[in-house]
């Protein structure tokens, strides 16, 4: 790929061509670059959020058919994370879904994919916000009625993340590394004892308890599952940050899916065996209230809250790291407002951090006006299935071309396993957008066309101040 820069003379205007190196990390300060441990513990953290410990309640009015939708999205999960691990092989970029789509089809295709994705970590922190807000008031004992002490404490969990980011890459990935550890102690703890006790007493709840049709209760419970898995692609769309990322990024991405996968399932299992569902659908807190009903003391409940608190600030602290790598990536190659690429003398892109903090503000507080607590998580968990779907399918269509590129095609046997996975992984996106529900559809479609609005207006001020920057595919052999 080329890029092409129009400046202005006098008597009109010219083109200069100059070649760009893809592979090339974002321009960075810092020389604390991520190995395989900070990276997998990126997706981890990324992935694992407050959304697994208040899904099960969301999922509760469809009984253990929802089961089903957790494996058919966790088999969809890996897909995608081993298509970006692929991806990150032979295109190893900084911006992840975007750098993909960009590098593959263009300017137009990459604002699409970035935009989406940038709308995806937003929507995502302030989805996993609300889920925070649950287990805090669980840890202090505190009513989830309270809309102004509500507020307050997802400002706090949407703000200190970004203090922190600002503080230095170095600072997130200790971080990272130590919350990871804390939040799969109670996921650990349910998969196994948790499980052990669930299978002891099988209370398990019916299998399809709404009467609709199987695949399409399937379709709905694998929309809101999708949230809980938002995060396959961290290490790829932070490939800049990482230490050889060709080696690095897809280890660290296949560990990661994996580990959260195995958990996720048997976590949510468990909960399903100890918790009745009537009363999981009126909690938003189901860990608490299942380790209170194991032990019989309130106190447990608390402290299973305790890790997922500590959890929910991991996650959103990866997030918003990711949150403003995107964008960043997008602006150094011209498709996104200049603004993104400024950085403070610690390395943090500041423009897309309060940006991104502030629409999730925003998003946070329309929620908490308007439905409230558990409808207004699932609403955003859904919005976030769409956004994170759009560009893992344009990932899809990228990975797709390049692998039939003449010239460009591994050996028949490495053809046939990425094709395969790649094929899945852009059904898997297909299914999960039209799966959403209308009204997700229609918020994240009015949320695209703002930012095609930010296009188009920063395209024409580039182009009359003479800086436009447009990609141009070299053509295929």
């Amino acid at each position: 790929m080329v890029i092409t820069v129009a400046r202005p003379h006098s008597e009109g205007s010219t083109t200069v061509e100059a070649p760009r190196d893809p592979t090339a990390p974002v321009p960075s300060h810092t020389t604390h670059l991520l190995k395989v441990p900070g990276a997998t513990a990126l997706i981890i953290g990324g992935v694992i959020g407050t959304g697994v410990f208040t899904l099960p309640s969301s999922l509760a009015p469809y009984g253990m058919l929802a089961i089903v939708g957790l494996l058919v999205v966790t088999v969809g999960a890996i897909a995608v994370g081993l298509m970006f691990a692929s991806l990150s092989r032979r295109i190893p970029r900084a911006g992840g879904p975007y750098a993909y789509a960009h590098e593959e089809f263009g300017d137009v295709t990459g604002f699409t994919a970035a935009w989406s994705y940038w709308l995806t970590t937003a929507v995502g922190n302030a989805g996993i916000v609300v889920s925070w807000v649950f287990y805090v008031n669980a840890m202090f004992g505190w009513s989830s009625d309270n809309l102004t002490r509500n507020l307050v404490i997802a400002m706090f969990g949407l703000w200190i993340p970004v203090g922190i980011n600002f503080i230095g890459l170095n600072q997130v990935r200790r971080f990272q590394v130590i919350t990871v550890f804390v939040k799969v102690v109670p996921l650990v703890f349910v998969a196994t004892i948790g499980m052990w006790f669930a299978i002891s007493r099988w209370e398990f709840p019916e299998w399809n308890p709404t009467g609709g049709l199987p695949w399409a209760v399937i379709t709905t419970t694998g929309a809101l599952v999708l949230f809980i898995y938002l995060g396959v692609e961290d290490a790829s769309s932070a490939a800049g940050r990482v230490e050889n990322p060709a080696r690095n990024v897809p280890r660290a991405t296949i560990i990661g899916t994996l580990a959260c996968a195995a958990l996720y399932v048997l976590s949510t299992v468990a909960i399903f065996g100890l918790v009745p569902a009537s009363e999981l659908s009126n909690t938003g807190a189901p860990f608490s209230v299942a380790m209170a009903d194991l032990t019989g003391a309130s106190w447990s409940g608390q402290a299973i809250a305790f890790f997922a608190v500590v959890s929910g600030i991991g996650a959103l602290n990866g997030l918003t790291l990711l949150v403003a790598e995107v964008p960043r990536a997008a602006a150094a190659d011209g498709i996104f407002p200049r603004a993104f690429t400024r950085l403070t003398s610690r390395d943090a892109p500041w423009v897309g951090l309060l940006l991104s903090a502030a629409l999730a503000t925003i998003l946070v507080v329309v929620s908490n006006i308007g439905e409230g607590g558990l409808s207004a998580f699932n609403t955003l968990i859904l919005m976030t299935g769409i956004t994170s779907a759009l560009p893992y399918f344009l990932s899809a269509l990228a990975s797709g071309r390049l692998l039939l590129t003449p010239g460009k095609r591994p050996h028949p046997g490495a053809l046939a396993r990425d094709l395969t996975i790649t094929v899945l992984a852009a059904a898997f996106s297909v299914w999960c957008i039209f799966g959403s529900g209308l009204t997700p559809i229609r918020l994240t479609a009015a949320l695209m066309v703002v930012g095609y609005v930010v296009f188009a207006l920063d395209r024409n001020r580039r182009r009359r101040s003479g800086t436009l920057v447009v990609a141009k595919q070299a053509p295929s052999a």
